[in-house]
């Protein structure tokens, strides 16, 4: 995923049994019923330390998908590709304002007097953690009182997010249409979600501030167990909310879960690569385990077959705190009294860069 007037640079450690390799670039468009494919660029490496650099600036005028393949003497490049980085600057600003938007009846909450108070506790918290942004406000707002989209939202019915509609993502609540609202991040909040045990959910670097798909942030005011349903105080959801929106701007768990590992297929994010954010085997040994819905997927095409999960976020794993290092950052998969309270220095440092990357 590549954002207009984003400077990137993809970089992997040398197989010095190798010659240095190229990179073609290409990008991905819809063609038809499918998507095709057009190359952009080659770029030849710059060598920094043990490592090959490849720079490249996107023109393009909105975000668009891009892949890339090594060569070498006119084939594949077959040497290894240690440690690969792909890291973004951009030119937007690292402000950003947040959107309430609460759905349908909300049961009273346990900490709040209603959705104002929830508001503040919201902007303290995105506030003292997120502090590598710079947030300016909060609003308020309520899907009944949607414009154009008001009465699909009768504000005396519960919404189950996973049933109440198709989209689970509650996608057409973004970009709220009000003077000052826009391209704030609109964080939804619905009875619950209609996944045993997930209690909020986004895409995975969604980087969409101004509506459409990948462009909420959705929380329960409840969660669903084998035992019926459970009520959060405003302070889960608050942490819920915190949590998510890490996944929204680009972080992954610190620990992936089983439900991680077969969503993406992918065993290379068994942990996040930084360094700061230490990784919990007995986690994983625990057998968390949360089988996501394919309601959830993102509706993102990414090449060759691979696709975008919503991240669940939930209770109900049999684990020891203490044995887990990584248990008091926000990107812990799995949320107790005890766990999660800030995020680590270099994931500060990619929460900024990615927010900077996104316009708005």
């Amino acid at each position: 995923m590549v954002h207009p007037g984003g400077h990137y640079t993809i970089s992997f450690g040398i197989d010095s049994t190798h010659e240095a390799p190229q990179m073609q670039l290409f990008r991905y468009y819809k063609h038809g019923d499918g998507y095709g494919r057009s190359k952009l660029e080659t770029l030849k490496p710059e060598i920094l330390g043990n490592r090959y650099v490849f720079s490249f600036l996107c023109e393009e005028n909105e975000k668009s998908t891009w892949a890339f393949t090594l060569v070498e003497n006119d084939d594949y490049y077959r040497g290894a590709t240690p440690d690969i980085a792909f890291e973004g600057t951009g030119k937007f600003s690292n402000h950003l304002s947040l959107n309430l938007i609460s759905v349908g009846l909300i049961d009273p909450i346990e900490g709040v007097t209603g959705m104002d108070s929830l508001a503040r506790l919201l902007v303290q918290a995105f506030r003292k953690n997120y502090t590598t942004f710079i947030i300016d406000t909060i609003y308020v707002n309520y899907a009944e009182k949607h414009p154009t989209l008001g009465d699909k939202y009768p504000a005396d019915r519960h919404w189950f997010a996973g049933s109440s509609s198709e989209d689970m993502t509650l996608s057409e609540l973004g970009d709220w249409p009000k003077k000052g609202v826009t391209e704030a991040l609109d964080i939804v909040l619905v009875h619950r979600i209609n996944e045993l045990n997930v209690l909020g959910y986004a895409g995975l670097f969604a980087s969409n501030l101004v509506g459409g798909m990948g462009s909420t942030v959705v929380v329960g005011s409840k969660t669903l167990t084998t035992t019926g349903e459970i009520s959060l105080t405003a302070a889960e959801i608050v942490k819920v909310a915190v949590h998510e929106t890490g996944h929204f701007f680009g972080l992954r768990h610190t620990t992936s879960t089983w439900a991680d590992l077969e969503n993406y297929n992918d065993v290379s994010i068994l942990e996040d690569g930084l360094d700061d954010t230490p990784f919990c085997p007995e986690l994983l040994k625990s057998g968390l385990y949360k089988k996501v819905d394919s309601k959830a997927r993102a509706d993102f095409y990414m090449p060759y077959g691979a696709f975008k999960m919503v991240n669940g976020f939930g209770y109900g794993v049999s684990f020891s705190e203490e044995d887990c290092p990584d248990a008091h950052l926000f990107m812990f998969p799995v949320s107790t009294e005890k766990t999660m309270r800030e995020f680590s220095k270099q994931q500060l440092k990619i929460l900024k860069r990615n927010l900077m990357l996104i316009p708005h």
